[in-house]
């Protein structure tokens, strides 16, 4: 039995123990666990757990919007923004699910993105942390191309492939509009936040709520290495509020047109721009724990 089945199995046990009937359902590939979360939601289950990292977490949430299962995480992947953002300890499984099995629930918001000219490359598709377009959907399209390299290396290799990236990548010259309002700006990428915590490392922007009803878009502006590496330095240190080259704006419907971009939605590469992302309030449960960071609520 490997590590992650030893878990898993030690997981679901707690769960059983603290009086919850368990199902387990096993992924083959890629859309299996949508389909998995929405027969959940049709058989009227209380919750549906995501069994790995946050791609995991957005394959099930698709599967459960508008319904009362609720989304619960076990976490096994590489980032896990959502469970860092619920407190769930990342190396034991059972703790995490014993957390979760008298968590409350609530309703959250989720962004609705499609992309592409007349919106045919994908979507819709929900996403409950953040879309990105340019430089760090590239590094993500990268990483996620040879996932054995990252199943094995984790966080390491996002940051050998982000600093290879950095050497080569130069800021694109885009139109967003906004809520209406048009900006034209060189960027080189654009963070839409429905969640506070960044890639597992920094709170872009630290007043996001999931509950508000708004996307907060984050425009990085710059046309070369030296700027990106800036960039991060500043967000390393918390450092990027009220910063001439750093845009902050918020808003219900946002869309992101011109330069062809690679876009991800929840660390997931799924296509480019044009980029359409609208909110949907209120359109997810999902369990809270006492652990959970509690200023991302209204």
């Amino acid at each position: 039995m490997n590590q992650r089945h030893a878990a898993l199995t030690a997981a679901l046990e707690t769960l059983r123990a603290m009086g919850w009937e368990v199902a387990a359902r096993e992924t083959r590939r890629g859309g299996d666990a949508t389909r998995l979360a929405r027969e959940a939601a049709t058989e009227n289950w209380d919750a549906a757990f995501a069994v790995g990292g946050d791609g995991t977490v957005n394959e099930v949430l698709n599967g459960l919007l508008g319904s009362q299962t609720a989304l619960g995480v076990l976490p096994f992947g590489t980032a896990n923004v959502w469970a860092l953002e619920m407190g769930l300890p990342l190396h034991d499984m059972s703790r995490a699910a014993a957390l979760q099995a008298t968590a409350p629930t609530r309703w959250v918001d989720v962004g609705l993105a499609r992309g592409g000219e007349d919106a045919e490359t994908f979507g819709p598709r929900a996403f409950l942390l953040f879309s990105g377009a340019g430089f760090d959907a590239a590094i993500v399209r990268e990483v996620e191309a040879q996932r054995a390299v990252k199943r094995r290396w984790g966080k390491l290799f996002f940051i050998f492939v982000g600093f290879r990236q950095a050497l080569a990548y130069r800021g694109r010259r885009v139109t967003v509009t906004v809520d209406g309002a048009r900006y034209k700006r060189r960027v080189l990428f654009a963070i839409t936040s429905n969640a506070q915590l960044y890639a597992a490392l920094f709170r872009l922007p630290p007043d996001a709520r999931v509950d508000d009803g708004l996307l907060d878009l984050t425009l990085f502006h710059g046309g070369n290495t030296l700027h990106t590496a800036w960039h991060f330095i500043r967000l390393g240190v918390g450092f990027f509020s009220r910063q001439p080259d750093i845009e902050h704006l918020r808003g219900r419907e946002i869309e992101i047109r011109g330069a062809e971009l690679p876009v991800h939605l929840d660390a997931e590469p799924v296509g480019s721009t044009p980029l359409y992302i609208s909110i949907k309030p209120r359109a997810l449960r999902v369990l809270v724990p006492e652990t959970a960071n509690r200023s991302l609520f209204e």
